[in-house]
């Protein structure tokens, strides 16, 4: 008849409960450091997607209700003609009357990684005159204003004056997306020269 073994399991299932008892700590210690961890690099703020720093320019009409009816319609997303770029939140102190997009490679330099800016409540620009050149874009007149790196759109037939700063390389695209808004929100004005009286 062969021997019993229970006894020798019997000394070893105490050694096996130990060691688990002291192994367990040690494994959550280790487990609460790595989520900790990883839900610290979740919640740093990225500096390519975080809030982006806009200059603040004159809107001496951004609080107007007009501006906060056109702001409140954009759209999150806007197309440029080679893809879609997102909304961003805007660093404090943020300009008044101001909503941009992209920029999350500005860093490197290059004018078609540059955000799209739209201001609203805009002083009447200098360049807008009776014979100044205007582009049509879904029933919006836009003026052209080139600029280092970048060309500012302002819309000329509208209660409040909007610029649009898109980047040198950029589609034209945002200005369609920019143009339906306005459309939609803004009240149009009669920008033709008024007629020259005759004698």
């Amino acid at each position: 008849m062969a021997p019993s073994r229970a006894p020798e399991l019997d000394r070893r299932l105490p050694r096996i409960l130990l060691g688990v008892a002291l192994a367990l700590p040690v494994l959550l210690v280790v487990g609460v450091l790595v989520a900790s961890q990883i839900l610290g690099r979740q919640t740093d703020p990225d500096p390519d997607t975080g809030p982006l720093a806009v200059a603040a320019v004159p809107v001496p009409a951004a609080a107007s209700a007009d501006c906060a009816r056109l702001l409140s319609g954009l759209p999150q997303e806007i197309n440029t003609g080679d893809g879609l770029l997102p909304r961003r939140v805007l660093a404090n102190p943020a300009p008044p009357g101001t909503v941009a997009w992209g920029g999350e490679k500005a860093a490197s330099g290059r004018a078609e990684d540059q955000a799209v800016v739209l201001r609203c409540g805009l002083a009447a620009p200098v360049e807008l005159g009776p014979t100044a050149p205007l582009l049509d874009v879904d029933g919006v007149d836009w003026l052209r204003i080139p600029g280092a790196g970048a060309t500012t759109w302002v819309t000329a037939d509208r209660a409040v004056f909007v610029g649009l700063t898109l980047p040198d390389g950029i589609g034209s695209g945002a200005i369609q997306d920019v143009s339906r808004g306005v459309k939609i929100t803004l009240v149009s004005r009669d920008t033709t020269p008024a007629p020259t009286p005759t004698r």
